[in-house]
């Protein structure tokens, strides 16, 4: 099953790498859930400060990798990896804001 990390690595949209406000949790019926929209957007924010995502595979390898290269303190970390260890149900695409929903705990 694929998780949020999953879609995070292999989303583009116009072929860029989806930034922090590019990306949104929802639930099954569309409704944004705020609290894990702004943990996403604070850990895809950081990734694309901090690191080169191409040999980045896993939430393994980016844990540790924010780890290696951010200030970040563990509890930080701990609920970045939760957030993309979330399996997910779905995914909805908004062009029209230029946005990707990802869907989970439908």
């Amino acid at each position: 099953m694929l998780n949020v990390f999953d879609i995070v690595k292999l989303t583009k949209i116009d072929h860029k790498e989806v930034d922090s406000n590019q990306i949104v949790v929802t639930d099954g019926n569309g409704k944004p859930n705020a609290v894990l929209t702004e943990l996403l957007n604070d850990v895809v924010g950081n990734m694309r400060i901090f690191l080169d995502m191409t040999n980045i595979y896993s939430v393994t390898d980016l844990m540790q990798a924010l780890s290696d290269h951010t200030p970040l303190p563990a509890e930080v970390l701990d609920e970045y990896e939760k957030v993309l260890r979330e399996p997910i149900d779905g995914i909805n695409f908004v062009p029209k804001r230029g946005q990707v929903e990802v869907v989970v705990g439908e």
